[in-house]
């Protein structure tokens, strides 16, 4: 054999030896009430629903600078258009005691990346 072959052989055999070997299958799923489910706005007390209220203020207020001042590029700009819209759109259902779960607030108020900072 030549030297290329024996190495070929030589990994072949390693990664035979070196895999763990997967037969079985598991169907099992987690009991009902053990289930994590997110938190929701409707868990929120009074003084947690404000605090909440001032975070997407704060945010949607940060959103607007950013759009006046970063980029005049209508890609950018639509970005923040639609970022102030779905902040708007969480206030009105905070103010309306409409449940959600509290991940759109993080995704509603995390930076679209779209601007240098």
């Amino acid at each position: 054999m030549g030297m290329r072959k024996t190495a070929i052989v030589a990994l072949i055999a390693l990664a035979g030896v070196s895999a763990p070997a997967q037969l079985g299958v598991s169907f099992a799923q987690p009991a009902p009430g053990m289930a994590a489910s997110a938190p929701m706005a409707s868990s929120l007390s009074p003084a947690d629903k404000a605090a909440l209220i001032k975070k997407l203020q704060d945010a949607k207020q940060h959103d607007k600078i950013a759009r006046q001042g970063w980029s005049q590029e209508p890609l950018t700009q639509a970005t923040y258009d639609n970022k102030i819209d779905e902040i708007n759109h969480l206030m009105d259902k905070l103010n309306k005691g409409e449940d959600f779960p509290l991940s759109e607030v993080d995704k509603a108020v995390a930076s679209p990346k779209s601007a240098p900072y």
